[in-house]
């Protein structure tokens, strides 16, 4: 029999390229030292004599009433272990659940970083919404603590006492470091319970960029570990604390220059760096055009868009973040960006002499009176770029592009905007409720008729990695240092920058920008698609073979099987070697596959939430009909899924 692969093979791949899409950073909470405080003396007053009462009076008790107490909600501490449980029977078809569950796969390529079987059945039990609660009662998972208990583990100090960037002899573990702060971001990402939590820092990292590209970023693994944790911590709290806690980050300090930038001193020809003021504005919040409250561009008369803000406010803005350099240091610049390691985790330390205390003129003219501290400039600045109109359709229509579609509707975005502005109890930045507007809206869940040919978005690598990896189950593969052993989920990206390793963007802008349309056909149309800025035939290439790397022969657990290969199972910790590392659990693949059409059916939902259609689905059940072995059968299936447009695509 002659079957015709081309529809996933050459075709597929330039299906990929020419799908039709719509589509310059955060610090720890904390305090300053404060002053000693001379405690107050106690006086003690003598004794009051009272005399007794005779036969006092009985007096019947009032009748209280205790008050209801609610219990509080007990989180469960976050761990990253993979899942080893049985897994329910995904609905085939022909089930009368089919379209339930193919309807709870799309959501979860949305929220998550991949569909499981076993989210996929609570949504089909419960609810989406029922989903979204679950997710917003699960404890956080920190990076920095999984990150620290792995460096302890190995026998590294989690923070030397001075910086570590001269590290001949290995001992402090540069390398390794960086490798192991990849590693955890991949076992939170495939492990981590906190799914939607996660997902929405990922899309606020492509927002509130910060890069181990930048200058002085080398060698700070911790800093870059407490910085997603930041955007993971905020991602349910408020755009305006984000912003904040960004705003006095030492990562984002040192990356956007706001580290060490002191007042304007005439005499020495000094000028505050006007960076961070910059970008705060342009990328972070308000955007450079004003903006209507559906994210279009506010014309003059003319028709000529109206910016945002100007030089001036740029200006007034880099006064304000003037007079901070690292915790860990006495005196203000005092070792430039090289102080003790612990200062990479903690908010910057202020020093008022070097701070511009005058009166500043914000965005739309407002005023912050002079005499504030630094902290209060910087709050009272938040105050200012929180209230102006175009933060809700700028930041909610990123959101939108990031999460779900690159082309949202004027209505979406306007919806997601007027939420942002108000949650219902007058907060503006309610960051639950903005997720709640994005993921529930009808958009998001029915996309119109007319916008199918568009409707999605390309999935950045980490989300094609992810989504493989969690529909199964992968475990850890072991890597030893010090003779000590641990497993890990591993994937070390090479130099693309379509692989968009965690914080290694090339720039501010990020990998790709968020408006960027191809040329051709959908710039004709005025259509956005992001992802394909680094996406090109050589990437196409790439990611197929990837793919194959990660599927066939991936659930052995056989060093000798891959020995000399580069692809070996076991590994040492301080190098890139193997760049696909994990096990694939395919034992519930393997049962079904004496079954074709029901295992296709069963990947379908997994990895392409229902889009292979039951035309190509019973061409490929053919397919691997015709190969005798069962595993072989679950390797060909799953590749040929895998490398579909309706993988590559979010719809």
């Amino acid at each position: 029999m002659y079957i015709n692969f081309s529809r996933f093979t050459s075709a597929g791949l330039t299906a990929i390229l020419l799908f039709a899409l719509t589509s310059c950073g955060g610090g720890a909470g904390g305090t300053k030292p404060q002053s000693p405080v001379t405690p107050t003396p106690v006086v003690v007053e003598p004794p009051i004599e009272v005399s007794p009462v005779v036969n006092p009076p009985v007096i019947n008790p009032p009748v209280i009433i205790p008050p209801v107490v609610v219990p509080p909600v007990v989180l469960k501490p976050a761990v990253l272990i993979p899942d080893t449980e049985e897994d329910p029977t995904l609905p085939s078809r022909d089930s009368a659940n089919w379209d339930k569950a193919v309807d709870a796969a799309r959501f979860l390529s949305q929220t998550s970083f991949g569909a499981t079987a076993k989210d996929i059945d609570f949504i089909i039990k419960n609810s989406k919404a029922a989903w979204i609660d679950k997710q917003f009662s699960t404890s956080q998972t920190s990076q920095l603590e999984f990150l620290d208990k792995r460096l302890i583990f190995f026998g590294y100090q989690p923070t030397p006492a001075v910086p570590y960037f001269d590290d001949f002899d290995g001992s402090e573990g540069v390398w390794r470091r960086y490798i192991m702060r990849q590693d955890i971001w991949w076992e939170t990402a495939v492990w981590g319970q906190d799914q939607l939590r996660q997902r929405v820092a990922f899309a606020l990292s492509q927002i509130l960029v910060v890069s181990q590209l930048g200058a002085d970023e080398y060698a700070r693994e911790r800093g870059f570990a407490n910085y997603h944790d930041i955007l993971a911590k905020q991602a349910f709290g408020n755009y305006k604390d984000l912003l904040l806690d960004v705003s006095l980050n030492p990562i984002m300090g040192i990356y956007l220059s706001a580290l060490n930038n002191p007042k304007a001193d005439e005499t020495l020809n000094i000028r505050p760096d006007e960076n961070y003021a910059r970008e705060v504005l342009q990328l972070f919040s308000v955007g450079l055009s004003q903006l209507n409250k559906d994210g279009t561009p506010a014309l003059d008369s003319n028709g000529n868009p109206v910016s945002t803000f100007d030089q001036e406010t740029i200006k007034e803005f880099s006064r304000v973040f003037t007079g901070w350099s690292l915790s860990h240091t006495s005196i203000f610049n005092e070792m430039g960006a090289y102080a003790a390691p612990i200062s990479n985790t903690e908010p910057m330390k202020a020093y008022p002499e070097f701070h511009d205390a005058g009166e500043k003129t914000l965005l739309n003219g407002e005023k912050i009176a002079a005499g504030k501290t630094p902290l209060e400039d910087v709050q009272a600045a938040m105050d200012n770029i929180i209230a102006h109109k175009n933060v809700a359709p700028f930041i909610g229509k990123k959101l939108i592009q990031y999460l779900i579609t690159s082309n949202p509707s004027k209505a979406y975005v306007e919806r997601v905007a007027t939420v942002f502005d108000n949650n219902g109890s007058g907060v503006k930045g309610d960051m639950k409720a903005v997720i709640k507007a994005i993921y529930l809206d009808d958009e998001a869940q029915n996309p119109p008729a007319d916008s199918l040919t568009y409707y999605g978005k390309l999935k950045e690598y980490p989300l094609l990695v992810s989504g493989l990896w969690r529909a199964f189950k992968a475990q850890g593969i072991p890597v030893t240092d010090k003779g000590k052993s641990v497993d890990t989920i591993r994937y070390m990206s090479g130099t693309l920058n379509a692989e968009q390793e965690a914080f290694f963007a090339p720039s501010v802008f990020n990998f790709y920008q968020s408006e960027y349309s191809p040329p051709g056909k959908l710039a004709a149309q005025k259509l956005l698609a992001p992802e394909f800025q680094i996406f090109n035939g050589s990437s196409a290439v790439l990611q197929a073979n990837l793919l194959a790397k990660m599927i066939y022969n991936r659930d052995k657990n056989d060093k000798d099987l891959w020995a000399g290969t580069g692809q070996d199972w076991g590994t040492v910790n301080n190098w890139n070697n193997p760049p696909v590392h994990a096990k694939l659990n395919l034992s519930e693949e393997i049962a079904l596959a004496g079954s074709p059409l029901q295992l296709i059916d069963h990947l379908n939902l997994l990895l392409t939430h229902g889009q292979i259609s039951a035309e190509d689905s019973a061409l490929i059940a053919t397919h691997i009909g015709l190969l005798s072995d069962p595993l072989a059968r679950v390797y060909e299936a799953t590749f040929l899924i895998a490398v579909s447009p309706e993988y590559a695509i979010q719809r």
